[in-house]
């Protein structure tokens, strides 16, 4: 058994249970979010294993007035409850399926963060919110190789979507993933509101409000479509349906769907993430301010980006051109351009795409 410190919290960890140090910034991400939400929350951390998602929820937020673990192997539950102790938390602690003891335990905050695809435990996810007009799921996949077209017969089979492999592939995941959530939502007639989601090294991660309305369902729905792009030119769109044909150059379009269209942040509550990070000493609270920042001005943007390493490439170019010129002849055109979370090297616009090639010295 080893004794170790993540951001300020004590805690032990054992061969027998599974703790993933490459997560901590994950954890500090979404203990911001429970913070940000700021209401009183009763929190389920199912697949706890060692405890300490759920312990640094509790001990860094005022507004956890309960906390449940739950995890079906009885020596993680052994170790999340000693962890508990030693951090002088009171938590309850129940050996078992998720899916069983959704029948039995009620939560305003669910983790659900297993080992591969979330989709098989989100049915049973929204029965935790049997009893709830309005509460918050934050789901985790790891199995970004389905999701991001390495395997797109798992996605089928898993989602229910066609993935897609190229330069924009993690956003495409992330929206797939969110496209599993509103369906599954909608059959418990909740719709859904992305808070806060990200893609970072081996997972996607969204934190979403539901609330319970047969309106606010189908509007959810409402918000699916697909992605349409291009091989040839790197042209890309969105709509309802795919495009089979490339609006640019005529060639045969690749697609990804159906999957979230919608935001994946919501701007008020980014700010207050924003707010309370600065107040927090956390190891990763930089990058953390880095990345919030970003998805501030993700918010508007097209559901897609342009890698503009990739574009050069694509367009054989001879040089690529600096970030910061090509967002300030964006901008000089009239256009909104950003950069965005899931690339150093890629921006978000709405421009043209004529208007985008342009910026990069492309002539036709």
């Amino acid at each position: 058994m080893k004794h170790l410190e993540e951001d300020g919290i004590t805690f032990s960890t054992a061969k027998t249970v599974f703790y993933n140090p490459a997560m901590r910034l994950c954890r500090s991400m979404s203990s911001l979010a429970v913070g940000a939400i700021g209401e009183k929350l009763e929190v389920v951390d199912a697949f706890c294993a060692s405890g300490i998602r759920g312990i640094r929820y509790a001990k860094e937020n005022k507004n956890v007035k309960k906390l449940t673990f739950i995890d079906i192997d009885k020596r993680a539950i052994a170790l999340a409850k000693k962890n508990a102790k030693t951090n002088k938390l009171k938590a309850d602690a129940v050996v078992g399926n998720i899916s069983r003891l959704a029948f039995e335990h009620d939560a305003d905050f669910l983790e659900i963060d297993p080992f591969g695809t979330p989709s098989p435990y989100l049915v049973d996810a929204f029965r935790y919110f049997n009893t709830k007009k309005l509460a918050y799921l934050s789901v985790t996949a790891t199995d970004v190789a389905v999701l991001c077209g390495g395997k797109t017969a798992a996605c089928m089979k898993n989602y229910h979507s066609r993935p897609m492999n190229n330069e924009f592939t993690h956003e495409t995941g992330l929206r797939i993933m969110l496209k599993k959530v509103t369906e599954t939502a909608a059959e418990f007639n909740m719709g859904i509101t992305p808070l806060v989601s990200f893609s970072d090294k081996h997972y996607l991660k969204s934190v979403v409000m539901v609330k319970r309305s047969a309106d606010l369902a189908y509007d959810s729905l409402k918000q699916l479509g697909h992605i349409s792009f291009c091989n040839k030119c790197g042209f890309r769109s969105s709509g309802v349906f795919p495009e089979r044909s490339c609006a640019n150059c005529g060639a045969e379009n690749d697609y990804a769907g159906p999957l979230w269209l919608g935001e994946l942040h919501d701007p008020s509550f980014i700010g207050k993430m924003l707010e309370l990070n600065q107040k927090r000493k956390y190891a990763d609270r930089e990058q953390m301010d880095h990345m919030l920042s970003l998805m501030l001005g993700e918010i508007g943007m097209p559901p897609y980006f342009y890698n503009v390493h990739a574009l050069c490439k694509l367009q054989q170019l001879k040089s690529v051109p600096k970030m910061d010129d090509i967002l300030a002849k964006l901008r000089k055109s009239g256009h909104k351009a950003v950069r965005t979370h899931f690339s150093p090297v890629a921006i978000k616009t709405a421009a043209p795409y004529k208007d985008v090639l342009g910026v990069l010295g492309w002539k036709s």
